[in-house]
């Protein structure tokens, strides 16, 4: 399995590069990476983050992108009281909770009426955030 998800990176670069000129530079932010302290940090005080997830931090520490957003790191929620244990609360994609699970490491989509999993971060990224990104443009 490819553990990078740089192709990914670069074509959300791409894309908000372009959503910008049509919507303006608020439209969607990267902010400056996680140091491998600070993920380390993290994962010591709460549970190791999937590799994907670690690769994006090591690229940007949260994005908000349209209406989508995944948090900072210090503001990822573990042990949320109204979400299932083994969910770490990471983000919002679509007005639902973007989550990974502690046990798989799955990327979660928790919402009112459905709960969607994709097997990596890649995934979610590919299957969801890029796809509705190019019906932007």
């Amino acid at each position: 399995m490819n553990n990078t998800i740089s192709e990914e990176i670069n074509e959300l670069k791409e894309i908000c590069c372009k959503l910008s000129e049509l919507y303006g530079d608020s439209s969607s932010r990267f902010y400056p990476p996680a140091s491998k302290t600070d993920i380390e940090k993290w994962e010591n005080e709460y549970t190791a983050l999937p590799e994907h997830i670690r690769r994006w931090l090591e690229f940007s520490d949260g994005y908000e992108i349209m209406n989508d957003r995944l948090f900072h790191l210090d503001d990822f929620i573990s042990n949320h009281p109204h979400f299932p244990d083994e969910l770490v609360i990471i983000g919002t994609s679509h007005d639902e909770s973007l989550c990974f699970s502690k046990i798989d490491g799955q990327i979660v989509r928790y919402g009112m009426k459905e709960i969607r999993r994709y097997a990596d971060f890649k995934a979610f990224l590919n299957e969801t955030l890029i796809r509705s990104l190019r019906k932007e443009l």
